[in-house]
């Protein structure tokens, strides 16, 4: 849970250093917009350019981006929100010291029995 909150952390402050430092240099993000939001039509590959992601949506949304620590289908993850409106569930897989995948829930459906009050933990 320490990789995942020092990631969690390092998006909300933009610190592209810490996040390629947690990301493996073969990292994987999978998006899953159901066709129904925006999302990466194939996997996005390379920790520094998953790092570069992460960056900009910090950037592109300064203050108005919340992230939470949440526990999502049995293990934890990453609740986002953009003005205070659910964003993403993301999953992640690591080898123990980095992150070597994260899989990004869109779809507004899905997103809707995803989240669980009460089982987060906010990093702002």
């Amino acid at each position: 849970m320490r990789l995942l909150r020092n990631f969690a952390e390092a998006s909300v402050r933009g610190d592209f250093v810490a996040l390629k430092s947690l990301l493996a240099e073969q990292a994987e993000l999978i998006g899953d917009g159901g066709g129904k939001v925006p999302s990466f039509g194939r996997t996005l590959l390379g920790g520094t350019r998953i790092a570069q992601l992460y960056l900009a949506t910090g950037l592109r949304n300064g203050s108005a981006l919340r992230v939470e620590l949440a526990n999502i289908n049995g293990a934890w993850g990453l609740l986002r929100f953009i003005d205070g409106v659910l964003e993403s569930a993301q999953s992640f897989e690591t080898d123990g010291e980095r992150i070597v995948r994260i899989h990004v829930q869109r779809n507004p459906d899905k997103l809707a029995t995803t989240w669980q009050q009460g089982t987060s933990q906010s990093t702002h």
